[in-house]
């Protein structure tokens, strides 16, 4: 099962590395979402179709790394007695490299642009999903929401 976790974290990066390629620059992915949009909204001027395409490049940044922190830390966690805490931060590490080097490699190609705003993005989302991910976790360590057993006392 460690392994498994550890395998399915490992391609989720290498998958998030690719698409960090040319193969999908804006105008690549532009060619098949544009139709997309303009068949869902045809009313719609095409300025904002290209604005709707950029955020929703934006908001994959934001399921991409998300995903990511969470396979990494849920695949860290309790690996040699790790806490919540350190799974976290230690799974925000390897996020926040991928990022690092995705954006780098971007900068790099000619259809490409690295971005400190896309790392910006990246770095949010991973955080936010570690945040949640402790949270719950730590929640269910401590037996539930309020940190241990209630016993009910009978009425009067």
């Amino acid at each position: 099962m460690l392994r498994t976790r550890f395998a399915v974290a490992s391609l989720w990066l290498a998958l998030v590395l690719f698409l960090g390629s040319a193969y999908f620059a804006a105008h690549e992915t532009g060619r098949f979402v544009l139709p997309v949009l303009k068949f869902l909204m045809p009313g719609v001027p095409f300025g904002q179709l290209l604005a709707i395409h950029v955020a929703l490049r934006k908001l994959a940044h934001v399921a991409e790394y998300a995903v990511l922190a969470l396979l990494w830390y849920k695949a860290i966690y309790r690996v040699g007695g790790r806490t919540p805490r350190v799974s976290a931060w230690v799974a925000l590490s390897i996020c926040l490299v991928c990022a690092f080097a995705d954006e780098a490699h971007q900068s790099v190609l000619a259809s490409r642009t690295g971005s400190a705003r896309d790392f910006l993005i990246d770095a949010f989302a991973a955080t936010l999903m570690l945040t949640i991910a402790r949270g719950r976790q730590t929640i269910g360590d401590r037996g539930g929401p309020l940190g241990g057993a209630i016993a009910a006392e009978p009425a009067d």
